[in-house]
């Protein structure tokens, strides 16, 4: 009978087992149903709180933590937009919304080559995906020809061109600004 009784409930588990899993994406659609309305009407700490007891409460469920980074992410904190939305893509590799804003967060970060790998494995899911064509194509740009530096080493170094500048007069120095004769004295004084 005891035998009989277990070899019922090792039936039942694999059924057990996908109605746990139902409930938690049914909880957790519902609190990230909140959060995401209480983000819609501009209430972030709400949204952030909702987002995190999702998380506590169906830690299998990588939407929670996929809105969550997005939120932090729109809000400029991208360390912790990068936390978030790869501990998402830790539960759900498949998960093309926290792949592409993961990969926008690391460009922002300055790390496109693996924003780049990120693109690429969004299109592999979705080859239609826009947002990650578009992204690839920014970060091949940007891999491609990466911004100049505010003041290049050399230049500063080098000092003071030898070229004629057009601002400076013929001896080097600024000109002497006199005052035209057809604008109203009263105006440049």
């Amino acid at each position: 009978m005891i035998l009989a009784g277990a070899l019922c409930l090792a039936m039942l588990m694999p059924s057990l087992e996908r109605s746990a899993a139902h409930a938690d994406e049914t909880g957790a659609t519902g609190l990230i149903s909140m959060a995401e309305a209480a983000e819609a009407r501009g209430d972030n700490r709400r949204a952030v709180t909702l987002y995190r007891l999702a998380h506590e409460a169906f830690p299998t469920s990588s939407r929670a933590l996929t809105g969550w980074g997005m939120l932090a992410a729109r809000f400029g904190a991208l360390e912790e937009a990068a936390t978030l939305l790869a501990a998402a893509l830790d539960v759900d590799s498949s998960n093309i919304e926290a792949a592409a804003g993961l990969a926008d967060v690391l460009v922002d970060l300055g790390q496109p080559a693996e924003a780049l790998a990120l693109y690429d494995a969004v299109l592999e899911l979705d080859p239609s995906d826009i947002v990650a064509r578009d992204g690839r194509l920014f970060v091949l740009a940007l891999i491609a020809n990466p911004a100049p530096s505010a003041v290049p080493t050399a230049l500063a170094e080098a000092g003071p061109s030898p070229l004629p500048n057009a601002a400076l007069g013929h001896d080097g120095k600024p000109p002497v600004e006199t005052e035209p004769a057809h604008r109203d004295t009263a105006v440049w004084r």
